[in-house]
């Protein structure tokens, strides 16, 4: 969770680690919803379960996968070799 400040002009500013996490580079484009009282962002290029992204199951935008996506990746790859 992170706390940021509302600044003139209501801009936001999105941390760093986020901004790397989500590769958000200046100029794109993200999806604002509103859900009862939360305010959720999320990049325009990203399906809604990334996850899909990953493994290739649904277009969008490639990026640098971190260590934690990598490891999903494996244990679902090694759970689908069990499933055959």
């Amino acid at each position: 969770m992170y706390r940021v400040r509302v600044l003139s002009g209501y801009r936001v500013s999105i941390p760093k680690e986020v901004r790397e996490r989500l590769g958000l580079k200046i100029g794109d484009e993200l999806i604002l919803e509103v859900e009862g009282s939360r305010i959720v962002l999320r990049p325009a290029f990203l399906p809604k379960d990334p996850v899909f992204t990953m493994l290739g199951i649904v277009g969008g935008e490639e990026r640098e996968l971190k260590e934690p996506e990598l490891s999903v990746i494996k244990e679902l790859e090694e759970k689908l070799k069990r499933s055959k």
